[in-house]
């Protein structure tokens, strides 16, 4: 019994007759009747009663018409569903951020795939940079957006800039720099430094330590939170001083100040994915391509 007997089978049960089935099947009248010997034989049950005159199902045979028919719908659904899949159409897409980059943006974005790719179930992960290269090594995510990443995943990772950060000093209400419009890193020298931890975002620490070196400041870094939030919390209830992307200003800053810099700094928002993706990530890909999109 194989999926062309079944086919078979169905045409001849609509059509009541064995020639008319094989014209509609585009095939020869032998070949139908040996599909539903097939069939019978398979089954050790008559599928028919046939005359010269008429073609009918047997009792046995409506019952397996029923089943028949299911059968094929299942089989037609599941091959739409799999090329579907193949095409990167349907399936589920994995996607890491960070928070504090991407929360006013993310929303929006994912709304408007939604839209346009209904059939692909999105799962979002708050993650910091590290964990999302973890989670990118362990299979765990198809898209991250962080800070860029180390350089020895080149090859493996590919990455796309989306746009670039200031950097900005954060101080509580009550600190002396407050007031200030601006300020230059030698005005921060006194105070104790407080950096979101370099395991989490190496870039964005890095790049903020450079910067001391380049102006030949040496910065006092005391605390290094894992946590944007618990940074935050940490300034806000201090005399410490701390250096942020600007995108934080989007998570619950209540008691801090934030002043830009004299020194143009920034730092990178990226979008990753792995070179050897799954076909949702080359449709996820190709929609942002054909997006006007703003960070």
């Amino acid at each position: 019994m194989n999926l062309k007997h079944m086919y078979t089978f169905v045409e001849v049960a609509q059509c009541k007759s064995f020639s008319l089935a094989a014209t509609r099947l585009h095939t020869v009248q032998s070949a139908v009747s040996r599909h539903i010997n097939a069939l019978e034989s398979s089954l050790n049950v008559k599928l028919f009663e046939r005359t010269t005159r008429y073609v009918e199902l047997t009792a046995p045979g409506k019952v397996f018409l029923r089943h028949v028919e299911d059968i094929l719908t299942h089989y037609q659904q599941a091959q739409y569903e799999t090329q579907r899949v193949a095409n990167g159409k349907q399936g589920l897409l994995r996607i890491g951020y960070l928070s504090s980059a991407c929360a006013h943006f993310m929303p929006d974005l994912l709304k408007r795939f939604s839209l346009s790719e209904p059939l692909i179930d999105v799962q979002i992960f708050e993650m910091t940079a590290a964990q999302q290269l973890e989670a990118f090594s362990e299979g765990r995510i198809d898209i991250g957006f962080s800070r860029p990443i180390d350089g020895g995943y080149s090859g493996l990772i590919n990455h796309q800039h989306l746009t670039d950060d200031p950097i900005v000093l954060v101080v509580s209400e009550a600190h002396p720099l407050s007031k200030n419009s601006s300020v230059n890193l030698a005005d921060l020298a006194p105070y104790s430094l407080t950096l979101f931890a370099r395991e989490q975002a190496s870039s964005l620490f890095d790049a903020i330590i450079s910067a001391f070196h380049r102006v030949k400041v040496q910065p006092k870094v005391s605390s290094e939170p894992g946590s944007m939030q618990a940074l935050l919390t940490h300034i806000a209830s201090t005399q410490h001083v701390a250096l942020v992307p600007c995108c934080i200003k989007n998570l619950q800053t209540q008691g801090c100040t934030f002043i830009s810099l004299t020194m143009p700094l920034s730092v990178p928002l990226e979008m990753h994915w792995q070179a050897n993706g799954v076909p949702v990530t080359e449709t996820w890909l190709s929609w942002c391509t054909s997006q006007t999109l703003a960070f």
